[in-house]
C-alpha cells in the first residue's frame, strides 16, 4: 500500500520521516498554507533517499513556476490542488513527472471533475471537499468511493488519523482502485512537523 506523508516543512521532521521510508513525501508550495515549504532549503529535500518519491503540491501555479520548483528541489512528481485542466496535467506529465490530481468529495464522487483526466494523470487524491484549497482535516464518507469506476488509481485522504489504521485496511480491501493513503495534519506535532512515532505505528499497522 502506498503511504504518502504530506505537508512536510520542518527539516528534522523530514529526516526522521524519511528514515521510515514511506512511498512518498509531500511538500506544499502554496504560501497561504501553514505547511508552506517555499522557504525550505532544497538540500533537505534532495537528501531524501531515492526510493521515496518527492511530490510538490501546487495550487493554480503556472507551469513555469512548477517546473522551477521541480528543478530546484529535484521533485519526482506534482500534486495539483487547484483548478488545473487536463491539458496542464498532460504537459507536466510529458516532463516525466508523476502527476496526481486532488478531487474534493462532497455529496458524491465529483465525476464531472474527473472526466477528462483519465489519460492526463497517474493518480487521484480523493480529499474532503472544502470551500477553499487544501485539506480540512475532516473525513468524508468513504463508501461514496464505491461509485468510482475509472481505471486511474487513487489515494485516500482527508482527516485520516493514527486511529484509522484498521478502517484504512478495510477500505483498501473493498475499493479496488485504492492504491494507498495520503496522511497529514492528524499526525502532526505542529504544522509541517510530523510525529515519527505516530507515522511509524500507523505504517506498521496498515502494511502488516
Amino acid at each position: 500500500m502506498v503511504v504518502k506523508v504530506c505537508g512536510m516543512s520542518h527539516p528534522e521532521s523530514i529526516r526522521l520521516i524519511a528514515e521510515l521510508h514511506p512511498s512518498m513525501m509531500g511538500f506544499i508550495f502554496y504560501p497561504p498554507s501553514p505547511r508552506n515549504a517555499c522557504s525550505l532549503n532544497p538540500e533537505v529535500v534532495k537528501s531524501i533517499p531515492e526510493d521515496i518519491e518527492r511530490i510538490g503540491v501546487f495550487v493554480n501555479s503556472t507551469i513555469n513556476r512548477i517546473m522551477d520548483d521541480v528543478q530546484r528541489y529535484s521533485l519526482t512528481g506534482v500534486q495539483l490542488h487547484g483548478n488545473e485542466t487536463p491539458e496542464v496535467c498532460r504537459q507536466l506529465r510529458s516532463s516525466s513527472l508523476k502527476v496526481i490530481k486532488a478531487i474534493g468529495i462532497g455529496e458524491g464522487v465529483a465525476m464531472d471533475r474527473i472526466v477528462g483526466f483519465e489519460d492526463a494523470v497517474d493518480m487521484f487524491v480523493f480529499d474532503t471537499a472544502t470551500s477553499g484549497f487544501g485539506g480540512s482535516g475532516k473525513k468524508f464518507d468513504w463508501t461514496r468511493l464505491k461509485e468510482y469506476r475509472q481505471s486511474v488509481p487513487f489515494l485516500l485522504s482527508g482527516g485520516i488519523g493514527p486511529e484509522d489504521a484498521e478502517a484504512v485496511s478495510e477500505a483498501s480491501a473493498t475499493l479496488p482502485q485504492m492504491a494507498g493513503v495520503d496522511i497529514n495534519s492528524r499526525f502532526e506535532i505542529s504544522p509541517g512537523r510530523k510525529s515519527a512515532g505516530l507515522v511509524k505505528a500507523f505504517m506498521e499497522a496498515i502494511l502488516k
